[in-house]
């Protein structure tokens, strides 16, 4: 586990939604995810460990990156 300001920070999942209207992708905590989900305007389209995520995308080559941010929208 990472420090933050002195506490303990465990991986927390993050939920990726996209609007069904306009495109616009939102990611949420699990606290906001529990008022959104269900809302016809936002599909979810993956729950992710953000730190994993992040890691991949910075370690990845363009196209690679690519095709994860591609992944994660769909």
């Amino acid at each position: 586990m990472e420090r933050e300001g002195g506490q303990a920070v465990k991986d927390s999942p993050a939920f990726i939604y996209v609007h069904a209207f306009n495109g616009i992708v939102r990611v949420e905590s699990i606290d906001t995810a529990k008022h959104i989900d269900g809302n016809p305007e936002w599909k979810h389209v993956a729950t992710i460990n953000p730190h994993v995520v992040l890691e991949s995308i910075l370690r990845a080559s363009i196209k690679e990156r690519n095709q994860i941010i591609k992944h994660l929208l769909t």
